[in-house]
């Protein structure tokens, strides 16, 4: 009988160490689900390198922990994935005049997650703070309560003067313009490339895209400008060659995209150009 229960007990002790060495610890799992929320949502902009776009979105690789190293930067970054960033930044001596847009709609686990992934990617785990500690659910909950616009975050930038407006606050607010004919160029191309994933309604896509209207698009892109739009636009679609159509043609998309979300057409059509763009408040 004894030497039964010393069986048992060995059955028991080695299942369990099976167990341990099978079971992903608590760190992997979180750069796990850090992995797939930047696929998701930021590799189309910062790249799945990390090494960005130039002239449109900024590296991450690099730059991720030198913003670590400012005077509250740690807090700047947490905000500036919850509110997005509205104004002219530059990075490693390149300037980009795009916006990033808020990303609200993630949960605050779900950004913590990708925050601590980004830096450890890209090569950034050998370049963070000594004293860096990986990002909670509770740091992002405490951002969040301050509900930033994303030229407030732009203000707050490591390295910017106190109270800094952004490069193109002289047209900020500014109406968004497009025409009718604009946007039924608009449409047409949508319905040519984009039906399939995003639907016929915008949001009842066959292959699982992303809602384009709604409290889906005013979450995402209702405190932004129209610049942060079109870019991510044109590094999202279409889908098998990002970027490959022209300016015209993607601001023709998102002047449907406007228009189907209910901002009012009128005699001047949307412009391609970036600065024009990010003068274009989104916000209702």
């Amino acid at each position: 009988m004894r030497t039964s229960f010393l069986r048992s007990k060995l059955a028991i002790a080695t299942l369990t160490l099976a167990a341990i060495a099978i079971t992903p610890s608590a760190h992997a799992q979180s750069a796990d689900a850090g992995a797939k929320v930047y696929a998701a949502n930021c590799a189309a902009c910062h790249q799945a390198s990390g090494a960005g776009l130039p002239g449109a979105f900024p590296p991450l690789a690099g730059h991720f922990p030198s913003l670590l190293k400012q005077p509250d930067g740690r807090n700047y970054i947490a905000k500036a994935v919850l509110f997005g960033v509205e104004g002219s930044i530059t990075v490693n001596g390149a300037t980009f005049a795009g916006s990033m847009p808020p990303w609200k709609a993630l949960s605050d686990g779900e950004l913590a997650a990708v925050l601590n992934y980004v830096g450890t990617a890209f090569d950034n785990k050998a370049q963070l703070p000594a004293d860096f500690k990986p990002y909670t659910a509770d740091d992002l909950k405490a951002a969040r309560a301050q509900a930033l616009t994303p030229a407030a975050v732009y203000a707050q930038r490591p390295g910017n003067k106190a109270g800094a407006a952004p490069a193109a606050s002289a047209a900020a607010g500014a109406p968004v313009t497009f025409t009718a004919a604009q946007s039924a160029r608009g449409k047409e191309t949508f319905q040519h490339r984009c039906t399939d994933c995003h639907g016929s309604t915008l949001d009842n896509g066959e292959f699982g895209g992303a809602p384009l209207n709604g409290g889906y698009f005013k979450n995402h892109w209702g405190n932004g400008s129209v610049a942060a739009l079109f870019a991510y636009t044109k590094a999202k679609m279409p889908p098998d060659r990002p970027g490959g159509l022209s300016d015209q043609t993607y601001a023709d998309l998102v002047a449907y995209l406007l228009d189907e979300n209910g901002y009012a057409k009128g005699d001047k059509e949307l412009p391609t150009d970036a600065q024009a763009q990010a003068g274009m408040s989104l916000k209702r």
